[in-house]
């Protein structure tokens, strides 16, 4: 092989790992700003931004989620949510229909 076909080679390895590293790249962005701003669901964030390969979608929905704070689903009690009473405190008895 003469020179130019080596340096033709290198080059297109080289744009072929480039362009692989720059799409993982992209498809792993909503999961860190959804690990930056604190977001509780950023585990399901980085899984749908990581289907984003396939389905593109996905992922601009991913991105949108993680900058939205946006709880899906009822998996997270919220701060109002009562607290369980504590080894000290009796659980309070819910009041009968019969004594209101």
């Amino acid at each position: 092989m003469d020179k130019i076909a080596v340096i033709s080679i290198f080059l297109i390895f080289f744009s072929v790992i480039t362009i692989i590293l720059g799409i993982i790249k992209i498809h792993t962005y909503p999961g860190k700003v959804a690990e930056q701003r604190g977001h509780p669901q950023k585990e399901a964030i980085e899984v749908t931004s990581l289907m984003g390969l396939l389905i593109f979608p996905l992922w601009m929905l991913a991105l949108v989620w993680s900058y939205s704070g946006a709880i899906i689903g009822n998996l997270y009690e919220t701060p109002s949510d009562k607290k369980p009473p504590t080894d000290d405190e009796e659980p309070s008895a819910a009041p009968d229909e019969g004594e209101r």
